[in-house]
């Protein structure tokens, strides 16, 4: 997996206190949780769920039973692919380590992180977006090895920007198809048995038609990974127009293979591309959200803007963008 912490995100401004209290000013309601997650007087519900499912796999580390008190605001849009609960959940676990003066590697925080979302919402995510917040780094991208908890920083070039376009067809993962398609993948997955991608034929397994679909967008995009890595670190003339070959394989893998897109999301690669975009795919967990696409930093926004009124020309739908570079992960601010 190749993502990226954006100039974008979650900011707590708190101080230690008894309980974990937090107001918010983008999202409706306060949440009043003990120090170690469990309810104080009513269930926390909302946002405060991600709040006190992390604060409950934190206090199975043995974090030290410490409160905070302060204000949750955020630049991340909700419900838009970019990650915004992983970024919370991300936000919180590093508030409450600081607060309590208690160190923990990023990975096992990004893992109770993880374990967090499937706490409060239910929702088998995989650990990449956590990880994102927490090992990112300016400039660069993440190559993350989710089965073996590997990672390397991959320098993203100087002459490009990412461009992150909404489609306004907002999705929450608890409530689509997400994680029926993350089981559908570890079945198929099973029939490795063992073996790593890179040695996988889908098409040679005893798997149903559906699983053997499964599998070969996994197996392909592992392989699509490990090319636009290399090409972004040779970023010569030719490699970032194979970028575009590589992304367009990406997005119909993920049309085709794990059934995940949406046509208005097919729709805004397309008028991308169309656009001036060197590259660009679906992002996030599918089923609405976002693309990011790949262009000249010095065309960034005409592309940014071009695309997004097109798309509302073809669809009637308002769509917001984002023209960032990777940049640094979460981290307590002095």
């Amino acid at each position: 997996m190749l993502p990226a912490a954006l100039e974008l995100g979650v900011t707590i401004e708190a101080r230690r206190g008894d309980t974990i209290r937090l107001t918010s000013r983008e999202r409706p309601g306060d949440v009043n949780v003990a120090a170690d997650g469990s309810p104080v007087g009513a269930a926390p519900s909302g946002w405060g769920r991600y709040v006190a499912a992390v604060a409950v796999e934190l206090d199975a580390l043995g974090r030290p039973p410490v409160g905070l008190d302060g204000e949750v605001s955020s630049t991340l849009p909700i419900g838009t692919g970019l990650s915004s609960s992983a970024a919370l959940e991300v936000a919180v676990a590093v508030a409450l380590a600081a607060v309590s003066e208690w160190e923990v590697q990023p990975l096992e925080l990004a893992q109770a992180a993880q374990r967090a979302e499937l706490r409060a919402v239910g929702v088998p995510c995989g650990i990449m977006d956590q990880a994102a917040s927490l090992l990112g780094r300016a400039g660069h991208l993440l190559l993350l090895d989710t089965r073996l908890l590997e990672y390397e920083h991959v320098p993203f070039p100087e002459r490009l920007a990412l461009v992150i376009v909404d489609s306004a067809v907002s999705r929450r993962l608890e409530h689509s198809a997400y994680g029926e398609r993350r089981a559908e993948l570890e079945t198929a997955l099973t029939a490795l048995d063992g073996r790593p991608l890179d040695d996988a034929d889908p098409d040679a397994l005893a798997l149903d038609p559906v699983q053997a679909r499964r599998l070969r967008h996994v197996v392909t995009d592992h392989a699509r990974v490990r090319e636009t890595v290399a090409l972004l670190r040779d970023p010569t003339d030719a490699s970032l127009a194979r970028l575009g070959d590589v992304f367009r394989a990406g997005q119909q893998s993920l049309r085709d293979d794990l059934d995940v897109t949406v046509p208005e999301m097919d729709l805004l690669v397309d008028l991308a591309y169309e656009h001036g975009a060197l590259a660009a795919r679906m992002t996030g967990g599918g089923f609405g959200g976002s693309i990011v696409a790949l262009a000249a930093a010095d065309e960034a926004q005409r592309v940014a803007a071009a695309t997004r009124a097109a798309y509302e020309e073809r669809t009637g739908r308002r769509a917001a963008s984002v023209v960032s570079r990777p940049a640094a992960g979460a981290g307590e601010v002095p």
